[in-house]
């Protein structure tokens, strides 16, 4: 087995390491290959929420603009 590809969820980490103990030939961590869509999709998530109000912010917001 020459790589394995998956999620970054924690338990792809433990079945990695079970691989390694089970399949002889298998390097481990070296061969876990992370995908990488679901690492930008976390990334995208992180940025946005950046820009995210709350919806009791944004109505004060909005009442106060409506009151000028």
């Amino acid at each position: 087995m020459l790589s394995v590809r998956c999620d970054n969820t924690s338990n792809k980490n433990v079945m990695v390491d079970k691989l390694a103990m089970l399949v002889p030939k298998f390097a481990g961590e070296v061969s876990h290959t992370r995908c990488f869509l679901h690492t930008m999709n976390l990334v995208a998530k992180s940025l946005i929420r950046e820009f995210d109000v709350s919806k009791k912010d944004a109505e004060h917001a909005w009442d106060q603009n409506d009151a000028e």
